[in-house]
């Protein structure tokens, strides 16, 4: 279930049209789920929740009764959400490589948890241990919903409100709830939650299988197994040899990142799609601003530090050079078998993809890619840049398990509306930030290939 109960019986009531068409589909409002659709039905329903939202407003006259009034809100809050949502499974499929409908949650693996839990994964089952950390594709917001208590508001109607002023009581209670004596807000649990899954959806890193940790204080520790225990064959009667493990400790202390969008009075007041398009904005930005972080980011503060700049990486034999073939990647797979751990993902910047794609064998026809990376994630992001080294043109790549990284999310995102800085230009001010940190369960599963150009 993406929207509320209430959220359901008004569009049912005031967009018929829209539930007519998914009956024909033989999709069901009440459980619809975008990650479970066809790309096809995906696309349609976007579109069609989209154009049964944008006549919804103009509904709404002076005279209109405050109870109808607040049913076409619900049902266009309603709508908005089933389209963010559909446009989010979308980006995360195109960041996958992989259209197809899919379980909403990584199944291959049985979570980890903590000892004595009875919540599984699903945060509503039992007989499973609750997971530390969200896996990919594995939302936030349902993670939080089972936690607090807090009347979900859509994020795009949130942001609207803060600036024009709430609509609905639900609105209402939400501001009232959340405003501090410095002016600043602190989104409900599930909203924000929302604003971290919109993120995650456009991360390179969640799509590499990079996992989730919800922080609850300005410090956490994760426990990681430095060296594994070494088991030794034993004579009967004889005593067992000692193969003590080693644990070290990985800290999670998150720094704040933040991101500004300036926008008109009248296009807050007026826009019809603003409220969709407002938390994406954000979102973008402040997701290629965590894969950069998270890749090679320095570790000096305030900056997190990324994969490349971790201690206990697996090193590997390749000396740089242009990239002429799937030769590094090999290399770095090598490495990796060599220590013990798994080639998961491969993340380049988007220039050496394009490089990668472009590659053609001596017969001329497109060079295919070895065996041996069939099933690896090859991905790209801009947030890997290509101007490093003596020539200024050189590249890195990161490839490993990167479900062996944490990212830590502290779940209370804060909100300030700047209403006087831009005031002259009647413009409106929103700053969105959040406080965010990485470390690697196992360091080693990780290595980087670097000098490319």
């Amino acid at each position: 279930m993406i929207i509320e109960h209430s959220q359901i019986a008004a569009i049912r009531k005031h967009a018929a049209t829209f539930t007519q068409s998914l009956r024909k589909a033989g999709i069901d409002l009440d459980h619809l789920e975008p990650h479970s659709l066809n790309w096809a039905d995906l696309n349609r329903i976007e579109r069609d929740a989209r154009a049964a939202a944008k006549p919804l407003p103009e509904q709404i006259l002076d005279g209109t009764d405050e109870r109808r009034a607040a049913e076409i809100e619900r049902a266009f809050d309603g709508l908005t959400e089933i389209a963010e949502a559909c446009a989010s499974d979308k980006d995360a499929r195109t960041a996958r490589g992989n259209r197809d409908a899919w379980a909403g949650v990584d199944l291959s693996r049985r979570p980890m948890g903590h000892a004595g839990s009875t919540t599984c994964g699903d945060f509503g089952g039992e007989d499973v241990a609750e997971p530390y950390a969200l896996r990919s594709g594995q939302p936030m917001r349902a993670w939080a919903q089972a936690r607090s208590n807090d009347e979900h508001i859509g994020a795009g109607a949130l942001l609207r409100a803060l600036v024009t002023g709430a609509k609905t009581d639900r609105e209402h209670r939400a501001l009232a709830g959340g405003t501090d004596a410095a002016g600043g807000f602190t989104v409900p649990t599930t909203t924000s939650a929302e604003l971290i899954d919109l993120a995650r959806a456009n991360m390179v890193l969640e799509s590499a299988g990079a996992r989730t940790l919800a922080l609850d204080s300005g410090e956490t520790i994760v426990a990681r197994l430095a060296s594994d225990p070494q088991p030794a064959w034993r004579l009967e009667n004889a005593a067992i040899a000692a193969g003590d493990p080693t644990f070290s400790a990985a800290v999670l202390k998150p720094q704040s990142i933040a991101v500004l969008v300036k926008a008109s009075v009248e296009l807050m007041s007026d826009s019809i799609n603003l409220e969709a398009e407002l938390p994406l904005i954000m979102a973008r930005a402040l997701a290629l601003e965590i894969d950069r972080a998270g890749l090679i980011g320095s570790g000096t503060a305030p900056e997190p530090r990324g994969i490349v700049n971790m201690a206990g990486l697996t090193a590997n034999t390749y000396a740089g050079g242009t990239l002429a073939s799937y030769g590094p990647i090999l290399i770095g797979r090598g490495a990796l078998h060599g220590a013990n751990e798994r080639l998961g993902a491969v993340i380049m910047s988007s220039r050496d993809e394009n490089t990668l794609a472009g590659l053609v064998a001596s017969d001329g026809q497109p060079l295919q890619m070895p065996r041996a990376l069939e099933g690896i994630r090859m991905l790209h992001t801009t947030a890997l840049p290509t101007d490093g080294g003596a020539g200024d043109d050189e590249s890195q790549i990161i490839a490993g398990d990167f479900e062996q990284l944490l990212i830590g999310v502290r779940s209370g995102i804060r909100v300030e509306v700047l209403r006087e800085r831009f005031i002259d230009n009647l413009q409106f001010g929103l700053i969105c930030h959040a406080r965010i940190d990485f470390a690697a369960a196992r360091p080693g599963a990780f290595t980087v290939l670097s000098g490319i150009t």
